[in-house]
């Protein structure tokens, strides 16, 4: 997790640097209850937030980042992926991103994975549902093309029947077809909106934020400066590999 904290322009290399931000959001932070524990959610500014997770017998169990942003994706949840194997509290969700609305003839659904920081309180969702969530994509490595390598690139996918937009999950299903508590990662080709820099203001280190158009919808982006290459500005092209970061927006 330290390189998802690296994203967000937190300086974290060991796990003393780790535990530090961890104490802090237990100080700074809104505690809020589960069934399971509780979560203490920090938002120093920047659309940061650092959840930190406390069991039944007020042991830390963990954090997890997240970047609040704008975008709102329409998703059809079928299933719950728990890992319990990090931590009781964690967890992810199953679905299929909607973006045509249902029942219209251009639908296009495509399944994803996606890790939520609040996992544990989200007792109240019926699955299958359909809702609405603000996903923000973690570069883990992305490279950016300008206008004119733009063109060729949508060349060489004309060439192969494929568009500029893709979205690939990683390991997803098994051989029998079922689906696999995977990570929450994917690879995805897409049209960039808007870019900026953003600092965080308790360290004071820049981070990339961006506004997606990718095939699920618009999603935000977070990235290392050290983890793009090439420039990355609106109109440009985005590829690369990510983690994914969720939060549902809509109580039914």
């Amino acid at each position: 997790m330290a390189w998802h904290m690296t994203t967000l322009g937190f300086l974290v290399s060991t796990e003393q640097d780790f535990r530090h931000y961890v104490y802090q959001t237990t100080e700074f932070g809104e505690k809020i209850e589960s069934r399971n524990g509780s979560y203490t959610c920090w938002t120093p500014g920047a659309g940061i937030e650092l959840w930190a997770q406390t069991n039944l017998h007020r042991r830390l169990l963990g954090m997890n980042p997240h970047f609040r942003g704008q975008s709102s994706v329409r998703v059809q949840i079928t299933g719950r992926i728990p890992r319990y194997e990090s931590s009781i509290l964690d967890g992810a969700f199953y679905g299929w991103a909607c973006p045509s609305p249902i029942g219209s003839n251009d639908q296009l659904h495509v399944p994803f994975i996606f890790d939520v920081p609040d996992y544990d309180v989200y007792d109240w969702v019926h699955i299958p549902c359909t809702t609405r969530v603000q996903l923000a994509a973690f570069a883990i490595q992305a490279r950016c093309f300008s206008d004119e390598e733009r063109h060729y690139t949508a060349f060489i996918n004309e060439e192969h029947g494929q568009s500029l937009l893709t979205f690939t999950p990683r390991k997803m299903f098994t051989p029998n077809g079922r689906v696999r508590p995977a990570r929450a990662e994917a690879t995805i080709s897409a049209r960039v909106l808007s870019a900026e820099m953003l600092t965080n203001p308790v360290t004071w280190q820049k981070f990339y934020c961006a506004r997606l158009l990718t095939l699920l919808g618009e999603l935000d982006m977070v990235a290392d400066p050290q983890m793009v290459l090439g420039r990355l500005a609106a109109g440009a092209i985005i590829q690369g590999d990510f983690w994914l970061s969720g939060r549902l927006l809509d109580r039914y």
